[in-house]
């Protein structure tokens, strides 16, 4: 079984299993790409790229923790919010 990535504006928007015929299955307008054989396998909402070295996927970029003075300020704020 092979597993597909559908593009939309450089983004996976959807995957698929399938043993079928991709281009039997869907209309041709839409950009199904064999990720069968990748790893990490790209998931939903990852940026997908064509360039010199074919798809390149990458996933969404994770927030930056919070300092632990930005932390702190937190904290102290949501206590100041407390007092009568």
């Amino acid at each position: 079984m092979k597993t597909y990535a559908r593009i939309v504006n450089d983004a996976v928007v959807e995957l698929f299993s399938t043993d079928g015929n991709m281009a039997e299955m869907f209309h041709p307008d839409l950009l199904w790409i064999d990720i069968t054989e990748i790893t990490p396998a790209p998931q939903i909402n990852w940026t997908a790229n064509f360039g010199t070295l074919g798809w390149v996927f990458a996933s969404p970029q994770e927030p930056a923790p919070d300092s632990p003075l930005k932390t702190l300020a937190k904290k102290w704020l949501s206590g100041i919010g407390r007092q009568p």
